[in-house]
């Protein structure tokens, strides 16, 4: 009985052992497939950031472009300092090797407390980075964002000083067209009150109205005062007034002259009636020009076909001359040049001179089509006053009806 009793108490140790080991081999592998599950959350996390520094490599080339393209060329210089460190930064990144994960049940993953620290180290790399690239792409992006307002700024400069450029440019010739208009006004206004001298003196002689005579004193006084006035030959408004001031002081005076010329209009020559004339025209003094209706009639039609052969109008320089005027052109010219007082076509408003400057000279197109033509419409060159006549004038015609 006793071998037996010993053989049964072995034969249930080994059942025993063999259970406990069945129990533990059980455990082991159990532990072994948690671990290896838990393994590969580390090795995604590993490799979730492997990913990350891979792409650093065209990340960083992308943040140099973008830094070499925008040297000097940035609305914050800081942008650049910021990427600068932060290439940096990846390529330091760059070049870390990333964290070694053992296999299950491999020293340093042998027990589930192993996973805790591997799952640290993979999570820490994995965060590092990508946080490193998305640094990386904002700071590129912000670089890129200042280079283009940078551009936008400078386009906006560039317009902007065009602008100034475009507008001084603009105000230089509005003030060169200014001085020219006041140069002309004033030479105007200074035949004006030449004129209106001999208009007050004559007018005076032929008994006018003191009235009249005194109004138009009083306009070339002002005249006068508007001639004498200074400017600042720089300033636009300054010029554009004082042409302004010259300009309305002649109208006055030449409409005052007109008024006192009416007291004494009587019908001869010189001293027609205004209202009886037809107007032709300004002449370069800037007084108004004149004819008999019939002959401003002619003249009309004939300007007509002038233009259309030439393209240019047929301009008249000067039509009637008023009594007084034909004073002032005597004591100018001499009596060798001009008419006596009293005896000239333009006084009986039926002659005109064209200018010279526009063509009409001996042998010129515009000349020659004028002395052609005219007579077809009563408009002659008189035979004095043509080349070998005596009196050479290519300007000067005279209506005959």
């Amino acid at each position: 009985m006793r071998p037996l009793f010993v053989f049964l108490i072995a034969a249930a140790v080994a059942l025993v052992g063999s259970i406990v080991f069945a129990l533990v081999n059980v455990g082991n592998e159990r532990e072994l497939e948690q671990l290896t599950d838990a393994r590969a959350d580390v090795v995604q996390a590993v490799d979730e950031g492997r990913t990350a520094q891979e792409g650093l490599a065209e990340q960083i080339a992308a943040a140099e472009k973008a830094l070499a393209a925008s040297e000097g060329k940035v609305a914050d210089a800081a942008v650049r300092d910021e990427l600068a460190g932060h290439i940096a930064a990846a390529q330091e990144l760059g070049e870390m090797q990333p964290p070694s994960v053992p296999e299950a049940g491999a020293v340093g993953l042998e027990a589930p407390e192993d996973i805790d620290a591997l799952e640290a180290e993979a999570t820490e790399w994995a965060i590092t980075m990508r946080t490193t690239s998305t640094t990386l792409a904002a700071a590129t992006k912000d670089v890129q964002a200042s280079y283009l307002q940078w551009q936008e700024e400078r386009k906006a400069e560039q317009a902007k000083a065009s602008a100034e450029a475009e507008q001084a440019e603009k105000l230089a010739a509005e003030l060169k067209t200014a001085q020219a208009t006041l140069a002309t006004v004033t030479a105007q206004l200074k035949v004006s009150v030449r004129d209106s001298q001999y208009t007050l003196d004559w007018t005076a002689e032929v008994g006018a109205p003191a009235a009249v005579r005194k109004t138009l004193s009083t306009h070339r006084a002002e005249g006068q005062a508007e001639l004498a006035a200074g400017v600042n030959t720089n300033n636009l408004n300054s010029v554009k007034v004082l042409g302004q001031r010259r300009e309305a002081a002649r109208v006055a005076i030449e409409a005052a002259a007109w008024d006192a010329r009416a007291t004494v209009a009587d019908g001869s020559n010189g001293r027609l009636a205004q209202d009886k004339l037809c107007k032709v025209g300004v002449g370069p003094e800037g007084q108004d020009q004149y004819l008999r209706c019939d002959a401003a009639k002619a003249w009309g039609k004939l300007g007509a076909g002038f233009e259309a052969k030439f393209g240019k109008p047929l301009r008249v320089e000067y039509g009637y001359r008023p009594y007084d005027w034909q004073l002032q052109a005597l004591d100018e010219f001499g009596g060798g040049q001009v008419a006596a007082p009293g005896t000239s076509n333009h006084g009986w408003a039926l002659a005109v001179d064209v200018p010279v400057d526009d063509g009409f000279r001996f042998g010129q197109p515009e000349y020659e089509w004028l002395a052609a033509n005219g007579p077809k419409v009563g408009w002659e060159h008189p035979e004095w006053a043509r080349a070998g006549g005596g009196r050479e004038e290519p300007w000067h015609f005279e209506y005959k009806g």
